[in-house]
């Protein structure tokens, strides 16, 4: 899942150029969001990257726990 979002406090808003963007037309964030759209090509790397921080977080995080 990769959608094109603004983050102010405690609000999601749609970004709608970011989403046609990345997607190549409007896509409802209710879909994007519940996984009924599929991540397009153009988000791979950056999805690949937030995975990897994730487990490297995962790995810290064990560590410390061991300490």
């Amino acid at each position: 899942m990769f959608a094109g979002l603004t983050l102010e406090g405690a609000v999601i808003e749609q970004d709608d150029d970011s989403t046609r963007a990345i997607y190549g037309k409007h896509m409802r964030f209710r879909n994007i969001l519940s996984g009924k759209v599929s991540t397009p090509t153009s988000a791979e790397a950056f999805m690949k990257a937030v995975s990897d921080a994730g487990h490297q977080a995962r790995i810290a995080e064990a560590n410390d726990d061991k300490k």
